[in-house]
């Protein structure tokens, strides 16, 4: 970065002539007696004068820098002056006061150049430390969302699980229930073949009667196993009405429509009854 430093020049940039500066001096006096303290010119002091004007001349309009004086100061130093104008004294004070001046531009543009640096270099950080920041949040919610899946996935699985063992529950239920509707459909038969052997005994019964007679014994041993029969074919509650329930689980169909609701157990094997099946004889 370069940095421009007007300086103030110590000699006019046009060359003076022996008599502008002779007359100057002459009319002040007291200006070297009493600031510099030094003599009136002496002669040579016009070459030391057009020595000394080029350096000004030499400067830029944009002010010296180390570089610039350094190179005056060596132009300089390589033309004879026999004798200087002001003095050795003030000619070397210039000189180190051009010198301090540059070096504290040196420095003024190299602590300018390491702030630059050094804002930059903040400046970086501040931009990495806003991107590792939006980068960490992305990331959290990347595994909060995975997270939350992941309950969501265990979640269906247990319920997946428990409707595969309802669906078991249910499929063994439907396989029960249809052994049970397939046993009481056979117990079913068996009761209406039984009945329909029942109705026809008593019709044989009458027709051995009208066809042949026979003594009085076999007509009291038939009417005795009628008795039993229909006894066997009546409520074994009520001892009235037909037997139309069936009961679960020992499967005795012993009871009326009455008397089922009624009853716990069943009259033939005293089991518990869980449950019941009305039959239709009709």
């Amino acid at each position: 970065m370069a940095v421009d430093a007007h300086h103030l020049h110590p000699f006019p940039s046009q060359p003076l002539r022996t008599s502008e500066i002779i007359g100057s001096t002459s009319n002040q006096p007291s200006f070297y007696d009493l600031q510099m303290g030094f003599i009136s010119p002496v002669p040579g002091g016009n070459a030391a004068c057009n020595s000394l004007a080029p350096v000004s001349a030499a400067a830029s309009d944009s002010g010296l820098t180390f570089n610039d004086v350094v190179a005056v100061a060596a132009a300089s130093r390589k033309r004879p002056c026999p004798i200087s104008f002001l003095g050795d004294d003030v000619s070397s004070l210039l000189q180190r006061q051009s010198l301090d001046f540059d070096r504290l531009i040196l420095q003024h543009a190299e602590t300018v150049r390491a702030g630059l640096a050094e804002r930059r270099r903040m400046f970086a950080r501040q931009v990495v430390a806003a991107v590792e920041e939006g980068v960490s949040k992305r990331l959290k919610a990347k595994e909060e969302e995975i997270a939350r899946v992941g309950k969501l996935n265990w979640a269906l699985e247990e319920r997946i699980k428990s409707l595969y063992a309802e669906n078991q529950i249910w499929r063994n239920l439907a396989q029960n229930n249809e052994a049970t509707a397939n046993v009481l459909r056979t117990n079913l038969e068996q009761v209406l073949a039984a009945q329909v052997m029942v109705k026809e005994a008593p019709a044989t019964a009458d027709d051995a009667e009208s066809c042949c007679c026979g003594d009085n014994a076999e007509d009291e041993e038939g009417i005795k196993v009628g008795l039993g029969r229909e006894w066997r074919r009546a409520c074994r509650s009520c001892r009235e009405r037909e037997p139309s329930v069936l009961l679960l689980p020992c499967r005795h169909l012993c009871l009326c429509m009455t008397c089922g609701p009624a009853v716990a157990t069943c009259p033939i094997c005293n089991c518990i009854k869980n449950g019941s099946v009305h039959v239709n004889m009709s």
